[in-house]
Parts: C-alpha cells; sequence; structure tokens
C-alpha cells in the first residue's frame, strides 16, 4: 500500500482533477490532500482580497466534498513560498508520504518552487508527479517549424484546433469513494475569520455552482454570445472566469461541456465559435508565461517598449482608478471593477487602452491595480491583455489602435443603461447625452457631479502616436 499526497493549489474542484485522479488509481493506496496557504506571497503578487476571500470559501467547499470521499483535506498557513517548501518536507516526513501529486503552475516564482520541492522530495524518497492540468494541449504539440511558441494568436488557434480536431482531451470522473482510514484528522481554520468581501449572489460558491453556471451558458447563451458578448448591461457572458482562475472548473470540461451541446465536433464548430475562442486565448496566454517566464517579472516581449517615455503623472492615475476621468465609459468600467472586483472583458479593454493610449501611464501600473481588485485576477491572462492593449505583447494590435471612449460608448451601450448603473450622479441626464454628460451641463446649465474630461481626446491621441512612433524608430536605429 502506498501514500499518496495531493497539494492543491489552483485547482479547487474534484471533477476532471488530473492529480486527483492519478493518485486514486489504485484502490488501495491511502491519499490525502493539503493547501498550504501563502499571504504574504499573495499580496507580493498583488492578489486581491475579494480573490484571497473567494478562495477560502472554496477551499471550505472542497473539505467537505473530499470528505464525501473519505479524502482529508489539511491546512496549513505559511508566509511565503520558501516557508511552504519547508512545511511541505515536514508534512510529508510526518504522514509517511511516498507519492505527491499536484499540477504544474508557469509563473516564475512558482516555477522555481515546484523544482526546489522536487529536489528535496527527491532526496527525501518521495516521487514527485506532476502534470500539465491547465492545459487543454501540451507546449511541446504547439509549436511552429522552427520549434518555438507561437507569438501571433491566429496561427496557434489553427495549430492547436487541428491538434484538438483528432484528439478531444477527455474529461477524469470524481473518483470513486475511498476506504476510511479512521486515524487521519485535520487542521483547518476557522470560517468565522473569513470576511465575504465578494457578492454570493453573483459569484455562488462551490463546484457544483460552476458547473451549473457552464450548463446554463452552454445551453441557453453560448449561441448568441457573438451577437451579445460586447454589451456589458446584458447577462450575455459565462461569468466563469472566477472559477477558472482557481481551478474550480477546468478549460477542458468548458471545452466538451460546449460541444456536447452542439452535437458536432468540427472543425468549422472549433474555428467558429466566439466563446472557444476566449478559451483559446487562455490557453494561448499560458503558452506564452511557459516560453517566456519574463513575463511574471514585469518585461514585455516587444524590446522597443523601453523607449517609450511613459508619465508618471499621479493624479491622472488616481482619477482613472477612482472612477472619475470625465469619460463616461470608462469611469463606469472602473466602478465595476471596484464594486464587484470583475470587469466587462470589453471594459477591460477600453479602460486600459485609455491608461496606456490616453494618459501615457506605463501598463504596469494597470496591470498591477486589475490584479489587486480582480477577483479573476491571473497573471497570464492579465498581463497578456495588457501587453495586447499597449502594443507591446504578442499578437499585439498595431499601435496605432486607440480605442475612442465616446465612440465605444455608443456602440456598446447606447441608451447608457451600464452607465446609469454604476454612475449615478448621471441618471437624470437624457440618453443622447449621456457619452458626453459636460455638454448637456453646459447647453441646460444644469451642474452635475461628475468631473468634466480630465484632457482632450484627439489631442492625447496625436500625442500618443508620436510616442509610440518615436520609440520604434528610435529602436530601429
Amino acid at each position: 500500500m502506498q501514500k499518496n499526497l495531493i497539494w492543491f493549489r489552483n485547482d479547487l474542484r474534484l471533477y476532471d482533477h488530473t492529480a486527483l485522479n492519478e493518485a486514486c488509481k489504485s484502490d488501495e493506496d491511502q491519499v490525502i490532500a493539503l493547501f498550504i496557504a501563502t499571504p504574504e506571497q499573495w499580496s507580493n503578487h498583488f492578489m486581491s482580497s475579494k480573490k484571497i476571500s473567494f478562495l477560502y470559501y472554496h477551499l471550505i467547499s472542497l473539505k467537505k466534498e473530499l470528505l464525501k470521499l473519505n479524502i482529508i483535506l489539511h491546512y496549513y498557513e505559511s508566509t511565503n513560498f520558501l516557508k511552504s517548501i519547508e512545511y511541505l518536507m515536514y508534512f510529508c516526513s510526518q504522514h509517511k508520504i511516498n507519492n505527491l501529486f499536484y499540477h504544474y503552475e508557469y509563473e516564475n516564482n512558482e516555477r522555481n518552487r515546484d523544482c526546489l520541492v522536487k529536489k528535496q522530495l527527491s532526496q527525501q524518497g518521495v516521487v514527485v508527479k506532476g502534470f500539465h492540468d491547465k492545459l487543454l494541449v501540451s507546449g511541446q504539440y504547439i509549436k511552429n517549424k522552427k520549434n518555438q511558441t507561437y507569438k501571433v494568436f491566429s496561427f496557434f488557434k489553427k495549430k492547436i484546433i487541428e491538434n484538438l480536431q483528432y484528439n478531444i482531451p477527455l474529461c477524469f470522473p470524481i473518483p470513486s469513494k475511498r476506504k476510511l482510514n479512521k486515524n487521519s484528522c485535520s487542521h483547518f481554520f476557522s470560517s468565522e475569520k473569513i470576511n465575504l468581501n465578494f457578492n454570493k449572489k453573483i459569484f455562488p460558491i462551490g463546484e457544483i455552482a460552476a458547473i451549473n453556471r457552464l450548463k446554463i451558458f452552454c445551453k441557453y447563451k453560448a449561441n448568441d454570445y457573438l451577437l451579445k458578448r460586447n454589451f456589458p448591461f446584458l447577462d450575455s457572458t459565462s461569468m466563469l472566469s472566477p472559477y477558472l482562475s482557481l481551478g474550480i472548473i477546468s478549460s477542458r470540461h468548458c471545452l466538451i461541456k460546449f460541444l456536447k451541446e452542439q452535437k458536432n465536433i468540427s472543425l468549422n464548430i472549433l474555428y467558429s465559435s466566439s466563446w472557444l475562442n476566449q478559451i483559446l486565448w487562455r490557453e494561448f496566454y499560458y503558452h506564452l508565461l511557459i516560453a517566456f517566464p519574463k513575463i511574471s517579472r514585469y518585461q514585455s516581449l516587444s524590446l522597443w517598449e523601453k523607449n517609450i517615455d511613459w508619465s508618471t503623472n499621479i493624479k491622472y492615475l488616481n482619477a482613472w482608478k477612482e472612477g472619475n476621468t470625465g469619460f463616461p465609459i470608462v469611469d463606469a468600467g472602473m466602478r465595476q471593477l471596484n464594486k464587484l472586483g470583475w470587469m466587462h472583458n470589453r471594459l477591460r479593454m477600453i479602460t486600459a487602452s485609455f491608461l496606456v493610449k490616453n494618459l501615457l501611464i506605463n501598463w504596469r501600473e494597470g496591470e498591477k491595480y486589475f490584479m489587486s481588485h480582480l477577483i479573476d485576477g491571473d497573471l497570464a491572462l492579465n498581463n497578456g491583455g495588457w501587453q495586447w492593449c499597449a502594443s507591446v505583447g504578442s499578437d499585439s494590435v498595431p499601435y496605432i489602435r486607440i480605442f475612442n471612449p465616446c465612440n465605444q460608448s455608443k456602440k456598446i451601450d447606447k441608451l447608457g443603461m451600464f452607465i446609469k448603473k454604476f454612475i449615478p450622479e448621471l441618471r437624470h441626464v437624457p440618453n443622447q447625452y449621456i457619452h458626453q454628460p459636460q455638454e448637456w451641463s453646459h447647453r441646460n446649465h444644469y451642474k452635475i457631479d461628475y468631473p468634466a474630461p480630465i484632457i482632450n481626446y484627439n489631442d492625447s491621441r496625436k500625442k500618443a502616436l508620436l510616442i509610440f512612433n518615436k520609440a520604434r524608430l528610435s529602436f530601429k536605429k
């Protein structure tokens, strides 16, 4: 009989869990689980308080579900990754662990931690087994002709769809109930210590809730996603990102559930589905993080970015953070983020473009702020999105593309329904003026408690084009 340990990290689920499935293959083996919290490390990585709270509530849920399988989940609170390694060594020694099972993580510090764990546990006689559970397809199969990771999404997408067409991954079932180990007991935190600072109605707790959300989306919303996805006042997105970020549900599960609803696993479906495209973008950013570790160190993939003369205007940065720029769609997006810890994807692009291309503030400031507030914060996706908007990453939009907040607002929130929901000061402004409320205020001599635009959009656009063009040309020289 072997004693197997599952080390849970950002994979807080039972269904389609590779490491759990492997650890439970033999009915004779004893299986226990462990989660090590590292608050100091989380703080250093700008993990938001909402995501931490969301994580703790799901740990409680995971513990209860594991108990149904007679698997005990142990909990320990360390400070950082190095200290967590020390405890893991101690835990494995105390419990006489033979095999450790876990899923790979791709951020720089996490990869260094796992290398040390494997080295030290191997010396201790423990067999370490890691799995690429976050990926639909292993990076070794998604390479260009030069055996390099793709930097352009369209090429990456074509390659991975060709692979998926013939190798649709399977989801692992929840393992069967284990034999009861009467000697097992766990140390766990008190639920009374957790601050509930996220909206449980919007983000319900538990793997079952996440699976139900996926089912409803795939059955009733997925086919209309392309038409409705850009309108933030509609309930048209899956809202699964917080669950995906903590591994409460897997990308594989999302892919397979969607294809089952379509009842047609064809190349055309894989290419044309706008929602599956979002799943593939997640995959793309993970592959980039693996291939280019410098992403974890706030370095852009475009070398010419170092020649951009970023602004350090604190007044502008704070106005952007607080949602007081005078551009309603930008401010509504930022206030949604500050209130819910989540922002509609289209608004993430608009607000990011505004900070970088109009206020000319370093994209890293925006990346940190988003991470420190998002309930679905994920380094690979957040960094990838910011570098994309700043035109300094892989597959980046041309630097000449700058989102016009007023035009975007008219396209995605024509009647101002979303704007008025998050900016109550503008509820009395007529719909035709909601995108430029100060114009209505001046015409009608009606004072509104909302700031005038902090910049002139057209002037800021011209300035950004000059600065970005100069940075690129000077690099070429």
